[in-house]
This record gives C-alpha cells, structure tokens and sequence, in this order.
C-alpha cells in the first residue's frame, strides 16, 4: 500500500515528506534549549560580534547584536511553530506552498548557506586552536587543525542532530562550554592587564 508522503503515518525509517505525529517525536524542548545555549555562547557568536567593533562603538555593537538576535529568534520560533503544527521539517513544509520545484529554491539556498556557515564554523575553531597551542607550546599547525575540524563537524552531520544534543551536549557539553567561555573571559582580562 502506498502512502500519501503529506498525510501518512511516521515510519521507522526517515522520510522527509512524512508527517512525524506528535508521540514520535524525538527532539523536545529540553533538547532544544541545549542545541541552541550551546550556539549562543560558542567561539563562532563571539568571532562575529567581534567584526562589529571596529566600526560601530561597544553599546551600538550590543544593540545591534540585541536585535540581530531578536529577529533571529523570532523567524525561528514561526519556523518552530509551523513544525510543530505540521509534523514536517522546515524545507518539506514548503512544498504544499512553493510546489516541488519552487521548494527545491530554498532548500538548495539552504544547502548552500550551511555548507558556508560550517566552512566559517572550521576557520573559527582552527583559528583558535592554532592561537592557543601557539601560545601555549609554541607551535603552529593550521592545516592539521582544519583536518581535524573538519572531520569532527563531518562527524556530527552524519551522527545528526539528536544523536549530538543527547550524548554530546545535554550531558556535558554545555558544562564544558560554559567553563571554556569563562576561562576565555579570564585569559583577556589578563592580557588586557598584562604590559607589552
């Protein structure tokens, strides 16, 4: 029997265009929290506000920060609004809108920009790794540290997402996160103290 892919019942295997019902779904809020605290205070949230200082001044910065994280919160909590009603993730909930070809725009665009948001996501890991064992033993090893970053971001994609939130971040990760974002709030006090 086949099944209509915009009405039919969940299977055990993925399927896209099936609405997942609301007793089969996995990733709750509690997962949701973590996924996105631990974005919030990562290296890649701090290395963007940074490209904001040198032309707008620290309170402008926060303010644009402020509301660039507003909006952001807001489109993604609509986006939020229409998975949970619809049972669909976000590109599969285009089609009954944009058809199939028009749903294959955003979904391509969306491919492309993840495929960017990860690159930057590597350079930013490996900028910092290199900076610290430079600092720390003296060493500079970039194209080892991209390597390295890029297979570990590999992994996570093809673990997906529950699989990282559950294992990786909802019992440790942000405890390890949040520890790094404070010895890292240490380490610039003291070098902004230290003389040259």
């Amino acid at each position: 029997m086949i099944q209509d892919p915009l009405t039919g019942d969940a299977g055990s295997t993925y399927a896209p265009l099936t609405p997942v019902p609301d007793a089969r779904r996995a990733f709750r809020t509690g997962d949701a929290f973590a996924l996105w605290f631990s974005l919030g205070i990562g290296l890649l949230v701090a290395q963007a506000g940074a490209l904001l200082v040198p032309g707008l001044s620290l309170p402008h910065a926060l303010l644009a920060i402020a509301i660039g994280s507003a909006i952001g919160v807001v489109l993604l909590a609509l986006a939020g609004v229409i998975g949970t009603d619809t049972g669909l993730a976000a590109m599969s909930s285009l089609r009954p809108t944009l058809g199939v070809r028009g749903a294959s725009v955003p979904a391509v665009l969306n491919a492309v920009q993840l495929v960017g948001w990860g690159a930057f996501e590597v350079i930013v890991m490996r900028d910092s790794a290199d900076a610290l064992a430079k600092q720390a033993f003296g060493f500079s090893m970039p194209l080892v540290w991209t390597v390295a970053f890029g297979l570990l971001a590999t992994l996570l994609a093809i673990s997906g997402p529950l699989s990282f939130v559950r294992r990786f971040l909802r019992t440790w990760g942000i405890w390890l996160l949040l520890a790094g974002a404070h010895g890292s709030r240490g380490i610039c006090s003291r070098s902004r103290t230290s003389p040259r």
